[in-house]
Parts: structure tokens; C-alpha cells; sequence
């Protein structure tokens, strides 16, 4: 081989060597990238919060109750207090328990195809002939004549019902004296014997006119009756407790009677369930995010493998394009030196 080819063959495989060297370079740099990308998803990994199953005893707790004659009431909450009387009694809680009261209530009763039928005198609930308030002997000296009654009871569905025409109609008269009020509310008696009270017109599609006009309309009518309720009430008491730390016993606020107290352990089932449900849907969420991190990890180790694979091709070629390079710099150092020579002689 010639100085001049020699010299072109190592100016190629230097050429081809720095390309080599310049394809490494970029693949340290993309497995650079990638490492960075398995950091991140790692770092999502470990701080994803692995998702905790409800404890049942968490949604446990202890119901305590106590007998007043033919009533049982229970204890809903039970706070520390100091407080003396004015007798020098000191109580050391503050108790809230339900009681079961009657209460005189004003209650709405929807009526769906109420068959209203206009009539000349007024109107029909199916075989019900309604009567108008405005009709009603309101100078009736005694108190168990109809209009006491009704008065009454329509003070209630007022206070209960405060947004229905009838209620507005009501207060209207009574804090007005709009006795032309009275002309758009009607009643009857049904099978139980309750006086129900309705509206003629409204503006909230539930009244007789509007039921009249459109049978799909359900029509509101109201009555007031007496409602047993559970009440919640709050009092200071003396609560004695076992030594385990479980209440046995309570005096009142008020009363000198020491009332024994019942235990009864009670699981509300419904929240457990709820919290077993929200917790089998996080731990589908998190194994979701979990696979996802694995599969996209997968990817990036396998484009890792090939670009290591590839760099080690470059690096053998590299290693090969060297060996080359020297042996081409030999030939080229002995044609220089065997030039020398010659000019020399």
C-alpha cells in the first residue's frame, strides 16, 4: 500500500472512529435518560400510600341506655365537665341521650292522579266534596267549635310548612286580616279523620286549580296531627364508671334518681361497608398505578438492553477500527522512513 492510500485508509478509519466514539456518546446520554425516567417512576412507587383495609373495631362502639319508666333512652355522647349547682352538687359530665316526645306537627301528604274535579260550588278530591275556609262560623264562642280546631292546625302547617301557598295564605289573613286570604284554601275530612287543607291556586304546580288543569300534577295537602319523635337532649350528670373505665350509672341535673346503665356493643355496618368499599377501590386504583409503573419500567430496561447491546457493538468496532488505525500508522511510518532513505542515498 502507497503513502497516499495509507494516508487516505487512516484518514477513514478515523473518520469512522470518531463517528463510533460520537454514537456511544449519544447512547450514554439516552441511557442516562432512561435511568432518570426509572428514578422517577421508583420515586412513584415508594411514595404511592399502599392502601389500609377498615378496622372493624374502628366503626365499634359502646351504646349505653337507661330506663325512665315504659321509656328507654340512649346515650349518644358523653363529655367530661365540672360543674356545680346552685345546691352544691357537682356533676362530673355533660350527657346527650334521645327521648321519644310527642309533638304536635304540621305534615304534608303528596297526593299522585288526585282526580281533582272542579265543581260550581268549588272543587272534588275524587268523592270528596271540599269545603272553603272562608265559610267556617269564625264567632263560635266555644273551644272545641271548627274553627279553633282549624286555627290550630294551620298555625302548625305555617310554622312547619313556611314556602307553601298555603302557609303564605294563612299568615296573611292572621297578620294582615286579608280575609279575602281565607277564599284560596280548602278543606275536607278524610277515612282517618284528619281535616286536610290544601290551596286552590299556587305557583308551585301542586295546588287544586293547577291538578285540575293538568292530571300528571300531584297535589300537596297538609294536616296537623300528633308525631312521636326521637329528641335529642342534653343535660349534666354524675356518671359513675366501673373499673374498667364503662360507665354504670348517671344521676341528672335535677332529679335525685340514679339510674342503672345498660351496655350493648354496636357495629354500624353501614360505614364499615362504605370504608370496605372506598378501600377495595383504592387498592384497584394503587395495583392499577402499580402495573402501569411495572409495564412502563419494563419498556425502559428493554430499550436500556438494546442501547447496551448496541454500545458494545460500537465498542468492539471501536476496538477493531484501532487495531486498524495502528497498523495503517506503521505502514505509513515505514513508507515515510523508507522515503528518507532514499533521498538520503
Amino acid at each position: 500500500m502507497g503513502l497516499a492510500a495509507s494516508q487516505a485508509r487512516w484518514i477513514a478509519l478515523a473518520a469512522r472512529k470518531s463517528n463510533v466514539e460520537y454514537e456511544g456518546q449519544q447512547i450514554n446520554q439516552a441511557r442516562t435518560a432512561l435511568a432518570n425516567q426509572s428514578a422517577d417512576l421508583w420515586n412513584q412507587l415508594y411514595d404511592m400510600a399502599v392502601p389500609t383495609a377498615p378496622n372493624k373495631n374502628d366503626f365499634t362502639s359502646v351504646q349505653y341506655t337507661f330506663e325512665s319508666g315504659d321509656d328507654a333512652h340512649a346515650i349518644t355522647d358523653i363529655k367530661d365537665a365540672n360543674y356545680t349547682d346552685v345546691d352544691g352538687i357537682t356533676y362530673n359530665s355533660y350527657i346527650t341521650y334521645t327521648s321519644e316526645i310527642t309533638e304536635y306537627k304540621g305534615i304534608r301528604d303528596t297526593r299522585n292522579n288526585p282526580q281533582v274535579i272542579r265543581t260550581a260550588s268549588g272543587y272534588m278530591v275524587g268523592t270528596k266534596t271540599l269545603q272553603c275556609l272562608d265559610a267556617v262560623d269564625q264567632d263560635e264562642g266555644s273551644q272545641v267549635s271548627p274553627w279553633n280546631a282549624y286555627r290550630a292546625s294551620l298555625d302548625q302547617i305555617a310554622e312547619d310548612w313556611p314556602n307553601t301557598q298555603l302557609a303564605k295564605d294563612w299568615l296573611d289573613y292572621k297578620n294582615t286580616g286579608n280575609a279575602a286570604a281565607l277564599s284560596n284554601i280548602y278543606y275536607w275530612t278524610d277515612s282517618n279523620n284528619q281535616t286536610n287543607f290544601t290551596s286552590a291556586v299556587g305557583t308551585s304546580n301542586d295546588s287544586l286549580e293547577e291538578c285540575f288543569n293538568d292530571t300528571t300534577l300531584a297535589l300537596h295537602t297538609y294536616y296537623a296531627d300528633y308525631q312521636e319523635t326521637n329528641k335529642s337532649l342534653s343535660k349534666y350528670a354524675i356518671v359513675e364508671y366501673d373499673p374498667n373505665g364503662r360507665a354504670t350509672s348517671l344521676q341528672m341535673e335535677g332529679s335525685s334518681i340514679v339510674y342503672s346503665l345498660n351496655t350493648e356493643t354496636v357495629s354500624d355496618e353501614t360505614a364499615y361497608n362504605d370504608a370496605m368499599n372506598e378501600y377495595n377501590y383504592e387498592q384497584q386504583v394503587y395495583e392499577k398505578k402499580v402495573q402501569d409503573i411495572n409495564a412502563k419500567t419494563e419498556q425502559i430496561q428493554t430499550e436500556d438492553r438494546t442501547l447496551e447491546l448496541r454500545l458494545k457493538a460500537l465498542d468492539t468496532e471501536q476496538n477493531s477500527l484501532q487495531t486498524e488505525m495502528d497498523a495503517v500508522h506503521k505502514i505509513i511510518s515505514k513508507n515515510i522512513e523508507s522515503t528518507f532513505k532514499t533521498f538520503e542515498g
